[in-house]
């Protein structure tokens, strides 16, 4: 069984982060986009207006042996053991399925 890790952390913190699980863990895939928000820990937040902040959200699916490791990892190096350094969380992937063609190319390079 696989699982979906899924990270919202600061846009400087996030790519150490990202950088740091293709190394140590050999991930050759990882899906990561941007998002813009506003956030209520600013003065400007009792007014309901906020402060604006970019995050990166990274998700990861890895196999259930590695979710704690790499899970612990990415908790740390994106900075989220800080206050307000983001949120990580895990979900379980119902079906994981390789493309037909991925399989394909696959062979073929290893034949």
């Amino acid at each position: 069984m696989r699982k979906l890790i899924t990270c919202i952390a600061s846009e400087d913190k996030a790519k150490e982060a990202i950088e740091g699980v293709a190394k140590t863990f050999g991930i050759q895939a990882m899906v990561n986009h941007f998002a813009r928000g506003f956030g209520r820990s600013s003065p400007l937040g009792t007014q309901k207006l906020g402060q604006q902040t970019e995050k990166v959200i990274i998700s990861v699916i890895v196999d259930k042996k590695q979710v704690d490791e790499i899970f612990a990892y990415i908790f740390h190096a994106a900075g989220l053991d800080q206050p307000h350094g983001g949120i990580i969380y895990v979900t379980a992937v119902q079906q994981a399925v390789i493309s037909p063609l991925a399989e394909i190319q696959e062979d073929h390079a290893n034949a």
